[in-house]
């Protein structure tokens, strides 16, 4: 009669235990990819037909301003004399930060809604345009912009090649 070894035993119980490691590992990975998926944000289409040769038309009009809104144009530039930063606005040259800071206060009491927009010529220093970019938002207008050269910037590519 032959008796069972326990080297045998120990053997078979190793096989099984390995399957353990494997099946947990499966499970993590299908509770990662279920979680993972939930957070996608669902895609939709655009409300929107694009024209095939890349370029926007626009058949509607134009909307007309507001009578009562005035674009406050402030144009920095570069004193000839001095070489100081000089700000001109709406036709009003102001060398002190200070008395332009004073101006945009009282004209933003009087109208936060006008758009203010910052012509900036290309050799002035960075620190002066937001500086006077501070005062404006500062003084409580609610839309600052900046001017931009419609030629510099080139026209829109084309879609096709």
């Amino acid at each position: 009669m032959r008796l069972p070894s326990s080297h045998l035993d120990a053997r078979r119980n190793d096989d099984q235990g390995t399957m353990t490691p494997m099946i947990d590992i499966v499970f993590l990975l299908l509770v990662f990819f279920v979680v993972a998926a939930a957070g996608q944000v669902q895609e939709s289409f655009l409300p929107t037909e694009l024209s095939a040769s890349g370029a926007i038309e626009s058949p509607a009009e134009p909307l007309e301003k507001d009578p009562w809104i005035v674009e406050v144009w402030l144009k920095l530039m570069p004193d000839t004399v001095t070489g100081k930063t000089v700000v001109d606005m709406n036709g009003t040259i102001y060398e002190e930060i200070d008395r332009l800071r004073e101006q945009l206060r009282a004209l933003a009491e009087i109208s936060p809604d006008n758009p203010v927009i910052l012509d900036i010529a290309p050799d002035i220093p960075l620190e002066d345009v937001i500086d006077v970019y501070d005062s404006c938002r500062e003084s409580g207008f609610e839309s600052v912009n900046f001017a931009a050269d419609a030629d510099a910037v080139g026209p829109a590519s084309s879609g096709g090649a």
